[in-house]
């Protein structure tokens, strides 16, 4: 009676242990997937720091003229110069922390801050996310040896502002409709969305469209490391009315994932910004061509999400298989 008891206890003392395994690769397992990237979110409220090691004339002018960059097609909206100077925070910067860009975000109310200096005959921009503090884009131009600096500083640092402006992975978000009240909505039998894309686009009708989900590696510079996106839906403009494009969707994974603020790029676009602003070697990411093979017509549109099932999968093979070995 007392083995039985001993081995009872043996036994108990093995599926407790086991238990807690299984939880363990449960945990890490979720942990791993859900630290190793983060999902893009829209950012529109911008501050740019003066230029940090720059005692030259033309360094202010250089400023506005990033700003005015920024400004143009009225995608962002920048801080003022006395509202960063009321909030003590008008200083030049370069480098900074994350816990540094979390708190000035905060003081700021800003979504993404920028900073720019230069070190030796080489402008450098470093474009932070405003929420975690993370590099969201990092980008360089070196000054003509033979140009003083002062000579060329408005021209090379609009130049470097245009070139992070090319390198974001979207040109517009999806907005609701006061008076139709949700993103997607159904027009001449098609299922139709507004999308927000400022002033001075090229955007014409017919363009294609993509709905997109934007994500990257945190410990890396986010838009320089060739970020993750997942095409959710696609289409083509069907109208362009002042800051707006009216787009028809033709596919989709799920309809019900395009909201508010959705992230949405036009291929065509892209191409043009790059090949206006963008330096050196010019490639393309093909991952968005390769996940839109995921998406169906609208009109059979379902909404599987084969990830999670995959993932379940997963955790359930790794549990059978502790199991097994004991």
């Amino acid at each position: 009676m007392t083995w039985m008891k001993s081995n009872h206890k043996q036994a108990l003392r093995i599926y407790s242990g086991l238990f807690t395994v299984v939880i363990l690769v449960i945990f890490c397992f979720l942990g791993i997937h859900a630290e190793a990237r983060v999902e893009h979110r829209l950012l529109r409220r911008v501050a740019v720091f003066p230029i940090a090691d720059a005692n030259l004339s033309n360094a202010e002018e250089s400023w506005w003229q990033m700003r005015e960059a920024l400004t143009h097609e009225q995608r962002f909206m920048v801080a003022s110069r006395r509202f960063m100077i009321n909030r003590g925070v008008f200083q030049p910067r370069k480098v900074l922390k994350p816990a540094d860009v979390i708190i000035l975000s905060k003081i700021l109310d800003a979504q993404m801050l920028m900073s720019v200096f230069i070190e030796e005959r080489t402008l450098k921009m470093k474009v932070y996310e405003g929420e975690n503090g993370y590099l969201l884009w990092q980008g360089d131009i070196q000054f003509h040896p033979a140009i003083a600096i002062n000579d060329q500083l408005i021209r090379v640092s609009t130049m470097l502002m245009n070139q992070f402006i090319s390198e974001i992975p979207y040109q517009g978000f999806v907005i609701i409709d006061d008076l139709i009240g949700k993103p997607v909505y159904s027009s001449d039998n098609e299922q139709s969305v507004k999308i927000f894309v400022g002033k001075n686009s090229k955007l014409a009708v017919g363009d294609p469209v993509q709905f997109v989900e934007i994500s990257g590696q945190v410990g890396q510079s986010f838009f320089n490391d060739n970020p993750l996106i997942d095409v959710i839906a696609e289409g083509n403009i069907k109208e362009l009315k002042d800051d707006y494009a009216f787009a028809r969707i033709e596919k989709a994974k799920n309809l019900a994932d395009i909201k508010a603020e959705t992230l949405v790029r036009f291929p065509q676009e892209i191409s043009r910004l790059k090949e206006i602003y963008s330096q050196g070697e010019k490639s393309s990411n093909l991952s968005a061509e390769y996940l839109s093979s995921e998406m169906t017509d609208v009109k059979e549109n379902k909404s599987d999400h084969p990830s999670t099932a995959s993932a379940l999968s997963w955790i359930t093979g790794i549990v059978g298989f502790i199991l097994l070995a004991f």
